[in-house]
């Protein structure tokens, strides 16, 4: 029999939440994928997700305190994932992207080198359960730039755009990674790329202006700030980073 007011299934929170994310509103995203887990707790899929998802909302937050807060429930929902599949390669690379994120010394204190340590642990085993998995690879990779193992991190970012090229996080690391490199005409290309996949994320086109700085190419610097600002605007996000950085490219 029909039930007697209309339900949803974990299924559609789960894909409203993904659109979310792919229009920039992370709240929404987060919220969604709550959602979904109100049905399905034991979902390790949906639990990784929401802690990448609330990671990179931290890059919507201005202050560290928020911030921090932010990466902690990501952490939590990471952790959620595990205990609910220890066998889950996603599950253990959405750990290793929040911890180290939250490795950052602004975040995490005196504790940082500790939690990068786990989040390399993290991630060795999420490749250990799953070596092709994309997502496990990109995110160790990433931590290994951190760790100033540039070489093995160039390698493992190569692997990663190997077995999926189509995804977000795998071209950010490796803009991320060029960028250290003093690449910058490459990391632009790969930062771009990504905005390509996920156009609605502020911090890709921040970090696309700040390299174009570096190259002294200022009015380009300005046109990606320009952009940051606009969807920040649309999106009700009040970050005043943009400005700043415009500001600084004017001096």
């Amino acid at each position: 029999d029909p039930t007697p007011v209309p339900t949803r299934t974990g299924f559609s929170w789960a894909t409203e939440a993904q659109t979310q994310f792919q229009a920039g509103n992370l709240v929404m995203a987060i919220n969604a994928y709550q959602s979904a887990l109100e049905l399905e707790p034991n979902n390790a899929e949906m639990w990784a997700e929401l802690s990448r998802i609330q990671s990179y909302r931290s890059t919507q937050l201005t202050t560290d305190a928020e911030k921090r807060e932010q990466m902690l429930a990501a952490i939590e929902s990471a952790d959620r994932a595990v205990a609910a599949d220890d066998f889950n390669s996603n599950a253990h690379a959405a750990r290793a992207f929040a911890l180290a994120w939250f490795s950052n010394p602004n975040l995490s204190g005196a504790d940082s080198e500790r939690y990068l340590t786990e989040a390399e642990q993290e991630a060795v085993r999420a490749i250990q359960l799953d070596n092709r998995n994309a997502l496990a690879l990109a995110y160790y990779a990433e931590i290994l730039n951190d760790q100033m193992k540039w070489t093995q991190a160039s390698q493992y970012i190569a692997q990663a755009l190997e077995r999926d090229s189509t995804l977000m996080d795998v071209h950010r690391v490796n803009a991320g990674i060029q960028e250290t490199l003093a690449n910058y005409g490459e990391a632009i290309n790969e930062y771009k790329r990504a905005t390509e996949i996920t156009p609605n994320l502020t911090f890709l086109y921040l970090n696309i202006g700040v390299n174009y700085r570096q190259l002294q190419q200022y009015e380009r610097a300005l046109e990606y700030f320009a952009k940051a600002t606009s969807i920040n605007e649309q999106l009700g996000v009040n970050d005043p980073t943009p400005y700043i950085a415009i500001g600084k490219t004017y001096s």
